[in-house]
């Protein structure tokens, strides 16, 4: 007996919140049926199996499709619950922290793999590891491009526009 409480201390120090609640619900589950067993007598349906009618067989058909729908229904949201992180999103192994597009059909990739800080290449047809990049480096500064002011699509149309010679433009006549 003394074995079983010293597991059980030993183990509600070393479980998470979440086994506890999840154990704690399994017993106050197991409590309330053993009580409902104790305590519930026979229906009366069931008491003269004579007096049974087909509805009688087809609200207990109902009802055993309900329950175990609810049953299904219950242990896909346990799973669900049990699989998300602290944060309530999935844990993810694999991160992407940074890409540099170098054509329309090439890029660097800066991705983080359990512990590693890795980079790669990728273009339409090939993924290869170019090499692994230490955690001490410092960041690149980021490079300072001029703000371009009064640049909007209908001025450069304008320009555009003027600049063409007119019997370049087809269907004008």
């Amino acid at each position: 007996m003394s074995g079983l409480v010293v597991w059980m201390r030993k183990w509600f120090e070393t479980s998470s919140q979440k086994q506890k609640v999840t154990a704690s619900l399994l017993f106050l589950s197991l409590l309330a049926t053993g009580v409902y067993l104790t305590v519930g007598g026979a229906s009366e349906a069931t008491s003269d199996p004579l007096e049974l009618t087909p509805f009688y067989y087809v609200s207990a058909f109902v009802k055993l499709i309900a329950v175990l729908l609810l049953i299904v229904g219950i242990s896909v949201i346990y799973r669900r619950w049990q699989q998300l992180g602290s944060n309530g999103k999935l844990p993810r192994q694999m991160r992407l922290l940074e890409t540099i597009r170098l054509s329309p059909k090439q890029a660097l990739h800066l991705i983080v793999v359990g512990d590693q800080k890795l980079l790669i290449g990728a273009t339409d047809q090939n993924v290869s590891l170019i090499t692994q990049v230490e955690d001490d480096m410092d960041p690149v500064p980021a490079e300072e491009t001029p703000a371009q002011t009064g640049l909007d699509f209908g001025s450069l149309m304008q320009t555009l526009n003027l600049n063409l010679p007119s019997e370049n433009i087809k269907g004008k006549e």
